[in-house]
């Protein structure tokens, strides 16, 4: 994992903390030297990640419950890191939900409910935490978590041995989050503040053997990531020394499974 000493004193905010990659996300933070302030819906798992960021750090991480489509919760949480710490330098934007089934049996309730916690949820955490970082004169960096499936299409092909199959809901709020990083890093950028996102490839996650091996062959690097591969990226991107004058970037981290 790439090490930072510029991240030391800064607090940062994870959404979708306790997800594969947000608990990733939150240990690379708090490893570097970063307050963390964990957030999730389910307060049990929240709860945990932060003793065991405790424990690893010899620190004292914040875990909260936070809806990313609440105002209410977003506002809170605001107040709460004012009140506490004075200052936001860093928010991970990793909440999202997914779905599997084919689009020919999508629900309205089903699209609308991608886009609200997806596109909405990460609208409501910029337009807050932004704020927060602007009121307090912080120059933050503010890094939303896209797709491979944001810039290209899944590929039906390698999807052989697994329900996991990628929706077109998905991808369209994965491109909507690309764009609204591009928008926010144009209207922040005169207030110091950042905007990239990360777009990841494939990730191991126990998938199914065939779908592995198919989807390894689109990959340049000929394999999946593995979660810490991607940590990285957030750490280059939170700090200051290593990209000062990085914004409106989606980097791609999927060895270059969209080169071709």
């Amino acid at each position: 994992m790439i090490k930072s000493t510029n991240l030391k004193g800064k607090v940062a905010i994870v959404t979708g903390a306790t997800s594969q990659l947000g608990r990733v996300f939150s240990r690379a933070l708090a490893a570097n030297g970063a307050l963390v302030y964990i957030t999730d819906l389910d307060k049990k798992k929240c709860d945990l990640l932060r003793e065991e960021l405790n424990s690893e750090t010899n620190s004292e991480h914040e875990s909260h419950v936070m809806d990313v489509t609440s105002e209410p919760d977003v506002m809170n949480i605001c107040e709460l890191i004012l009140k506490k710490n004075g200052k936001l330098d860093i928010l991970v934007n990793s909440a999202g939900i997914a779905l599997f089934s084919d689009y020919s049996e999508r629900t309205k309730e089903e699209f609308m409910q991608v886009c609200e916690v997806n596109t909405y949820g990460t609208f409501n955490c910029i337009q807050k935490f932004s704020k927060l970082m602007i009121s307090t004169n912080t120059p933050g960096s503010i890094i939303n978590i896209a797709s491979i499936y944001g810039c290209v299409s899944g590929d039906p092909r390698i999807y052989t041995d697994t329900k996991r199959n990628t929706s077109e809901v998905y991808a369209a709020t994965k491109a909507s989050i690309i764009q609204m990083t591009k928008y926010f890093a144009a209207h922040l950028g005169g207030q110091k503040i950042r905007v990239n996102s990360i777009s990841p490839g494939g990730v191991y996650n126990k998938q199914g053997e065939d779908f592995m091996k198919n989807y390894s062959n689109k990959v340049p690097l000929a394999r999946m990531a593995n979660s810490d591969e991607i940590a990285g990226s957030i750490i280059f991107l939170s700090d200051n020394n290593f990209s000062s004058y990085i914004t409106g970037h989606n980097l791609l981290v999927d060895g270059g499974f969209t080169s071709w």
